[in-house]
């Protein structure tokens, strides 16, 4: 499983991109989806250290325009479209709204502990979006996957 070390300068900087792209969503009048009790700007810094976690990882541009985006995806590796999907939970799962996301391709998971981003896996949209991994986590039904029937990642990337 592959990590990715984020320096403090780095956390600081994702959480005023994060907290700009809140702003602007949110003046939007785009809906905040999260799935859980933190607020909904908790949940877009995590979700954007887990996406820039990535991209650095993956040597990508992450995407730093604060525009207001609903159900695109975070980058684009070989012309496959990545949502990534981030939590502070160790034990994790890789979670999706039961709304369909025609522009998303493959989900990731990514776990942050303190500043170390953790890659257990993904999940191709067709293998998480099944009616048999709808479940109910405390706060509505969604798709949901456990980390150990997650597709690893290649050692090399």
């Amino acid at each position: 499983m592959h990590e990715e070390i984020l320096t403090d300068q780095e956390l600081a900087m994702v959480t005023s991109i994060a907290a700009t792209r809140t702003a602007v969503a949110r003046g939007a009048n785009v809906k905040d989806a999260k799935m859980g009790k933190k607020s909904g700007l908790q949940y877009d810094i995590d979700g954007f250290i887990g996406e820039y976690a990535f991209c650095k990882w993956k040597n990508i541009f992450v995407d730093l325009i604060p525009s207001p985006r609903s159900g695109s995806y975070d980058c684009l590796i070989k012309g496959k479209r990545i949502d990534v999907k981030t939590t502070r939970h160790q034990k994790g799962r890789l979670v999706a709204v039961l709304k369909d996301n025609p522009d998303v391709d493959t989900y990731v998971l990514a776990i942050i502990d303190e500043n170390i981003v953790r890659f257990p896996g993904y999940a191709h949209k067709e293998d998480l979006c099944q009616k048999e991994n709808i479940k109910n986590l405390g706060h509505g039904d969604g798709y949901a996957l456990d980390q150990d029937q997650l597709k690893k990642f290649k050692q090399d990337g």
